[in-house]
């Protein structure tokens, strides 16, 4: 792959960060919990509003979720939907899914009816867990399957082992809503993928603890847990929606980044999350905010001067994964960022999504098509991977140009 393809062509790359780094072959719930918790089984990984969980403790849970959700499944099928509020109880019982080798869904019970029974339908779920404030919702929307609450489910008989045998880590294990309707099915390979890669790439390292703010059905608030836990570090899971909490949680913990979707970040501004901001800028040291296209440089620089600290961008998508970010060390307030570790970007023809035959630095703009470990497995159907996958690159819709340094800057969005 040419520096070109890249998006390297005059050489900036941060110092001490690695360009490219192998994913191990390994399950994710592996990865994430029984690995980092054999070095540091006390250490906390998740922290709630309540007691924090250890990573002995959640490799406890996770492993008592996958016998009772196997018994639950009755032989009949393997995919989970999942809509549960409290973090702590939904990556308990995500992991303990995945470990039994379902495929899951994370689901946002507070759509529209009728755009839930078609994420439903498109998924068609063997079991759904639920917290009491989704069930209603879920089980009027997917039409007679079984649903269980968490409650429930820990009423369960566990089974009395795990899966055996080979497991295929590229398959298809955890599903993602896509902006504009379709879901992306991600497997632990890119899953843990992820997870390495943008760890790598800001760096995070085991002493850290950062701060998920987004719900974890979102790109974002799965990709602000799931780098620290690899790192065998600790994640502070919180909700923007109530800032009082979220403040306390920051001042306590002091998490050192966050990424936050615009229109959530556009909260900060509100006089009810006055006391958030004030929580950031005593402990962050950055925000990363994800755009889905075009910005300009004063709204990023009024978030600066509100928080007193950077405000790096980040773009990427249910399906991709982060793709560009500012670097801590690196940024200009009118890019959108460098290609993160392990992502190479090429451009496409923004007529018809294929490839060009020529590198970003003989061309004027083009829509960025993707490739990298931690892109979707696999999509609804072949046709809607067909359309969004052109010549093996992922098309992300943007349309942007590259200056020397390699720096990306977003022109305008492909229209569908």
């Amino acid at each position: 792959m040419s520096k070109g393809a890249v998006g390297l062509t005059a050489g900036y790359w941060p110092e001490d960060v690695y360009r490219y780094l192998a994913i191990p072959g390994i399950p994710i719930d592996d990865g994430l919990v029984a690995r980092p918790g054999k070095r540091t089984p006390d250490r906390p990984a998740l922290i709630g509003h309540q007691e924090p969980l250890s990573y002995k403790q959640l490799l406890a849970d996770l492993d008592q979720a996958m016998k009772t959700i196997l018994t639950s499944l009755e032989g009949k099928g393997n995919r989970v939907a999942i809509a549960v509020a409290d973090p702590l109880e939904l990556m308990k019982v995500v992991f303990g899914a995945l470990k039994a080798r379902g495929v899951v869904f994370l689901m946002n019970h507070s759509l529209p009816p009728a755009q839930l029974t078609a994420q439903l339908q498109l998924f068609r779920p063997d079991l759904a867990l639920v917290d009491d404030a989704a069930r209603r919702s879920i089980e009027a929307s997917s039409q007679g399957v079984r649903t269980l609450s968490l409650l429930e489910l820990r009423e369960t008989k566990p089974a009395t082992a795990a899966p055996r045998g080979r497991q295929d880590l590229g398959a298809p294990a955890l599903a993602l809503a896509m902006e504009g309707g379709g879901l992306a099915y991600h497997s632990h390979k890119s899953l843990l993928a992820g997870a390495v890669s943008w760890s790598t790439f800001v760096p995070l390292k085991t002493e850290d603890l950062v701060l998920a703010a987004q719900p974890l059905y979102t790109w974002e608030g799965l990709y602000s847990l799931l780098p620290i836990l690899f790192r065998g570090g600790t994640c502070l899971v919180a909700d923007l929606q109530d800032p009082d909490k979220l403040a306390h949680g920051v001042r306590e913990h002091r998490p050192i980044y966050t990424m936050l979707s615009r229109p959530q970040a556009r909260l900060l501004y509100q006089p009810s999350h006055r006391p958030v901001v004030q929580a950031f800028k005593e402990s962050l040291q950055g925000l990363f905010v994800s755009t889905t296209g075009p910005f300009t440089a004063l709204g990023r620089l009024r978030l600066k001067n509100l928080l007193g600290k950077p405000a790096l961008l980040a773009f990427g998508s249910a399906e991709a994964g982060p793709v560009f970010s500012s670097h801590p060390t690196w940024y200009l307030d009118t890019a959108v960022g460098i290609p993160v570790t392990n992502v190479d970007v090429w451009p496409l023809n923004p007529a018809n999504g294929n490839p060009l035959e020529v590198p970003w630095e003989t061309i004027e703009y083009g829509e960025v098509g993707v490739k990298s470990p931690m892109t979707a497995a696999d999509y609804d159907s072949p046709e809607e991977k067909e359309k969004r996958v052109k010549g093996g690159w992922l098309r992300t819709k943007i349309v942007t140009t590259m200056d020397p340094n390699g720096l990306f800057y977003i022109q305008s969005k492909v229209p569908d």
